[in-house]
């Protein structure tokens, strides 16, 4: 079982930075329910098997805001300029225009 859970969670994070919400939540069901059928195929009762699979549905959640948010901020971190400004080169152009 803690094995599922970090590689659902490592997937996860990893699906952060290369899927869109609805598609991982799509992804994350199928895998969360599957893990709850395992679980239940291997003798445990109904209600162990529908909270390990909440359970592993909301841990692949949290995975995947962590990717979400530090994809986000890898590439922002890449986009700044080398002067460490973080002025809008579009707001400047826009004084300008006196329209």
């Amino acid at each position: 079982m803690l094995s599922g859970a970090i590689i659902a969670m490592v997937i996860s994070i990893a699906a952060g930075t290369f899927l869109r919400a609805w598609a991982f939540a799509i992804f994350a069901i199928f895998i969360a329910f599957g893990l709850g059928a395992a679980t239940f195929a291997q003798g445990s009762s109904l209600i162990a098997a529908a909270l390990s699979s909440f359970a592993i549905l909301a841990l692949m959640e949290v995975g995947y805001l962590v990717g979400v948010f530090g994809s986000g901020l890898w590439r922002r971190r890449r986009k700044l300029p080398k002067n460490g400004s973080v002025a809008d080169p579009a707001h400047a152009i826009d004084k300008n225009r006196r329209g």
